[in-house]
């Protein structure tokens, strides 16, 4: 018995290197297209997929067919996926049973087929910015699935996608998406809401079918003739127009009044931009082109328009520093002159971080208690300080058989 137990495994290890496989530690891997594809791992419990085998960037997670921790796996309840990490493949995690959330990182572009199907548990997804498509049935069945986020960055979700998430109650779509296949949402029985944003030209029969608790599904007006071959009734089909507002949320913020869904047509609507610190408004891009901060949309159509800012290049003080300089590179007042040449004296935000503010020596109190006396102070040019206001500490859990110690700064 001693004696074929070895031959199988010689065989399996000989049947194994001539498919390219490579072992290490938990992972099984093969180099394809000059980066690592995972096809299978031993690991359990929380899971980071890693970003680099054997000195190669993992690319992909999941050879197409076979879940990588192997069929009916009990034991991995989550599963990060790295950055370097571009495709998950067709039934990557297909019926891991206790995996209840996973985060799927940024460089990932596409999510294959069956790649979560039957992961019953899995309550949480988030899914990077970067997927632009995901296969037919990766998501089905995956009835404790509670709210799916699906990002602008996304074009199509293909058939089955979702069918029968029966805890989904909510699906946010990007504003990129343009295909939904046939029985996407099908049978997604706690889903009372939806918006199909105006980019979808094309859904799949029973895209909707027997999602019993949907009310109101927001439907661009090209499918007012065709909006029960999707599965739904007149009275869930909704055909109101349409608003979208946006802008880079680091350079400012939008918005709209009234800010309501659907609009009626022939409504008005005051689209208003505010530039954050050190940004100035430009334009608007889309359903308006006006140079004007806020502007008044009649909503004829459905509609985006998207707000354009600027660095304020302007130098409000005449010290030299342009007002975006001062207010997002070195924190000082744009509207305060500095007192020295231009940049002396003021410091970036890395200098900032590696600034040490010296030894604090502490005196042992009668008792063996220690107390931290310090003040904190303020500025707005990072030159002149000003005490705001004088603190004490208690500290406890210090050694009291010693007579000093001390708080060292640490950079």
């Amino acid at each position: 018995m001693r004696n074929l137990l070895l031959s199988a495994l010689i065989l399996a290890s000989a049947f194994q290197a001539a498919l390219g496989q490579i072992v290490e530690g938990q992972w099984t891997y093969i180099i394809e297209n000059g980066g690592a594809t995972i096809t299978g791992s031993i690991a359990t419990g929380a899971v980071t997929i890693p970003s680099v085998l054997g000195g190669v960037a993992v690319k992909k997670v999941g050879n197409g067919s076979t879940p990588i921790f192997g069929t009916g796996n009990t034991s991995v309840t989550s599963v990060v996926i790295p950055s370097s990490v571009t495709s998950i493949g067709g039934s990557a995690f297909e019926n891991c049973t206790s995996l209840a959330s996973t985060t799927i990182g940024t460089g990932v572009t596409s999510i294959g087929s069956y790649a979560f199907r039957y992961c019953r548990q899995l309550t949480s997804v988030t899914i990077g910015n970067s997927v632009t498509s995901i296969g037919s049935f990766a998501f089905y069945s995956c009835s404790s699935l509670t709210s799916v986020i699906i990002p602008s960055s996304v074009t199509s979700i293909a058939t089955n996608a979702f069918y029968s998430c029966s805890s989904l109650t909510s699906v946010t779509i990007g504003n990129s998406v343009t295909s939904i296949g046939n029985s996407a949402f099908y049978s997604c029985s706690s889903l009372t809401s939806v918006i199909i944003p105006s980019s979808v030209t094309s859904i799949g029969d029973n895209a909707f079918s027997y999602c019993t608790r949907l009310v109101n599904v927001y439907l661009p007006a090209r499918f007012a003739s065709t909006y029960i071959n999707f599965g739904l009734t007149a009275s869930q089909a909704n055909f109101g127009i349409m608003l979208t507002v946006s802008c880079n949320s680091s350079q400012g913020t939008t918005l709209a009044n009234p800010n309501k869904l659907p609009y009626e047509t022939g409504e008005s609507v005051v689209v208003t931009a505010t530039p954050n610190a050190g940004y100035l408004f430009s334009n608007w891009t889309g359903a308006s082109t006006a140079t004007t901060s806020s502007v008044t949309l009649t909503m004829d159509a459905t509609k985006s328009v998207t707000a354009i800012f600027t660095q304020d290049g302007g130098d409000a003080d005449g010290d030299g520093l342009t007002n975006y300089q001062e207010s997002i590179t070195y924190g000082t007042n744009p509207n305060v002159a500095e007192t020295t040449s231009p940049v002396a004296g003021l410091y970036l935000a890395t200098q900032m971080q590696a600034m040490a503010i010296g030894d604090l020596v502490l005196t042992k109190n009668v008792g063996g208690t220690f107390t931290l006396n310090y003040d904190i102070e303020q500025s707005t040019d990072l030159q002149t300080w000003t005490t705001y206001a004088p603190l004490s500490l208690p500290l406890t859990g210090l050694p009291t058989d010693k007579a000093f110690v001390r708080i060292k700064a640490k950079q």
